[in-house]
């Protein structure tokens, strides 16, 4: 037994006290509403020994005893499953165990013994009665949602069976976050816009990925489509022709200039992806059931448009053939000049809204952070400027794209007296913001860049932006510095300022 002046083991274990949640059915001052877990919490943010009251609705789906009893709640470092044999083994007996979750990656998590393919192998040695493995956040990682471990065989088959259990089920349910500040790390040291940087406000994260570790984006979601990384100023246009063998430099002579400057009058917005992030309106189109439909791409990025020197080289372009395999995709792709295609085939993941593909490398990468693990991006992108002569499409630096195939909702709120970015309220969302489901509802409207004759660089500070989450949440955000003027920061690392609603 444990001895009054020891600390008790939970505390040895390395277990870190959060909150004390009591259940209510009062109204509370300062209630914040959770929308995918149907409850309202208040009082944590302000109580020195954590305590949080908590009012549920009828359909929440947290555990019965959670909307009852109070409880203590802690943060493990992780989470031992034990897999129990009915009598001890007369020999060593590996259980094979399946991971299986649509919302949580094997990324997210740390399962000891490793996973390898989705798997991991238990050994349960000869004369003991049970196996077991162990489940941890992965460092930097917030996982949000459900994993289930099925038993699926046996190395031994006489003598043992899978029994009636043969799941175990794990829940990740992250802290909302109520706000806070953010320096955007899209300058690397090396170069300004060095990084895509992936904002999720509800965990208080970004997530930075390579701007040129990717060329195509293929979805996850019930359609087939194919996305252009803008980040990379990645252009396309379709050939004439369906064989990849049969299309050849000649073609690309003969084929609109995509190297043409975003600036300059050839360039066409064809050549690009809706910058309001329509999947109707991509430049690969539907990919075609029949593979016999989908035509040969001529495809473009930034590295690979032209000499180093800017001088016309079409050589230097890929073609592109993505047909359907299955539930995913197949690529056939290389450079122009060649005969022989390159082939990689993508699975979707529904983890993911679009699994990325560097045409440089062959690998299959991270285009964007999980799919509902993020709410904006910022970055080089695509964008439409306003010019006097009318709208222009171009690549243009500090982007702000919202994640609306995700499900996000954007919308402007504009300053006035009545309107302040401090004063406004869950209670004026009705009122005050119009939300769109565009990607480019921020764009590059929060900014005003150094040019010559202008005389305000820097933030605009006559509006703010509210999000609607991918699970409810309402936030508040506006940008604090941009990197330019005299707000005494760096290009490349714009900070952020946001709010939860309540």
């Amino acid at each position: 037994m444990r001895k009054e002046h020891e600390l008790a083991d939970c505390i040895k274990w390395g277990w870190i006290y959060h909150h004390t949640g009591i259940p209510t059915t009062e109204k509370k001052d300062g209630e914040v509403y959770i929308p995918h877990l149907k409850f309202y919490v208040s009082g944590f943010p302000t109580s020195p020994f954590g305590i949080e009251w908590m009012r549920f609705e009828e359909d929440c789906p947290m555990h019965p005893l959670i909307k009852k009893v109070p409880h203590i709640a802690f943060e493990v470092k992780d989470i031992e499953k034990e897999i129990k044999l009915s009598r001890a083994t007369k020999e060593s007996l590996d259980v094979t165990v399946q991971m299986i979750s649509t919302e949580v990656s094997e990324s997210d998590i740390t399962v000891t013994p490793a996973l390898t393919n989705g798997q991991v192998v238990v050994n349960i040695p000869a004369g003991q009665a049970s196996g077991s493995f162990t489940v941890a956040k992965a460092d930097g990682k917030s996982p949000e949602g459900n994993v289930k471990f099925r038993i699926l065989s046996l190395s031994l088959s006489e003598g043992y069976k899978i029994g009636t259990l043969q799941e175990m089920n794990l829940s990740f349910s992250p802290i909302v976050s109520t706000g806070g500040k953010l320096t955007l790390e899209g300058n690397d040291g090396a170069e300004k816009y060095a990084n895509m940087v992936y904002v999720d406000l509800s965990n208080n994260s970004q997530i930075q990925i390579k701007r040129k570790s990717w060329n195509l984006g293929f979805y996850c979601g019930d359609e087939f489509r194919v996305i252009l990384n803008s980040s990379y100023a990645t252009v396309a246009v379709a050939s004439e022709k369906t064989d990849f063998a049969a299309v050849t430099l000649e073609d690309a002579q003969k084929a609109p200039n995509i190297a043409a400057g975003a600036m300059s009058e050839d360039f066409s917005a064809d050549w690009i992806d809706d910058v309001e992030g329509d999947l109707t309106k991509t430049a690969f189109g539907m990919i075609a059931e029949n593979a016999a439909e989908n035509k040969v791409f001529f495809v473009a990025s930034a590295d690979n448009k032209t000499n180093t020197d800017g001088t016309e080289n079409r050589s230097l372009w890929y073609k592109v053939k993505v047909t359907r395999n299955g539930e995913g995709y197949r690529v056939e792709y290389g450079k122009v000049g060649d005969t022989t295609p390159k082939t990689v085939e993508i699975a979707k993941n529904p983890i993911y809204n679009f699994v990325g593909l560097s045409l440089e490398s062959g690998e299959k990468v991270d285009a964007q952070a999980e799919g509902k693990k993020w709410d904006i991006m910022w970055a080089y992108a695509a964008a439409v400027s306003q010019m006097a002569s009318g709208p222009v499409t171009s690549f243009s630096q500090d982007v702000v794209t919202s994640n609306s195939v995700g499900g996000v909702e954007t919308a402007v709120v504009m300053v006035d007296e009545q309107t302040t970015y401090d004063n406004f309220k869950v209670t004026d969302i009705t009122s005050k913001a119009d939300f769109e489901k565009k990607a480019n509802v921020i764009g590059t409207t929060w900014r005003t860049p150094a040019m010559p004759g202008v005389t305000n660089a820097g933030v605009k500070t006559d509006r703010f932006y509210v999000l609607k989450d991918s699970y409810g949440n309402y936030y508040k955000l506006r940008f604090t510095k941009f990197g330019t003027g005299t707000d005494g920061t760096e290009r490349g690392r714009p900070e952020i300022e946001y709010a939860l609603l309540k």
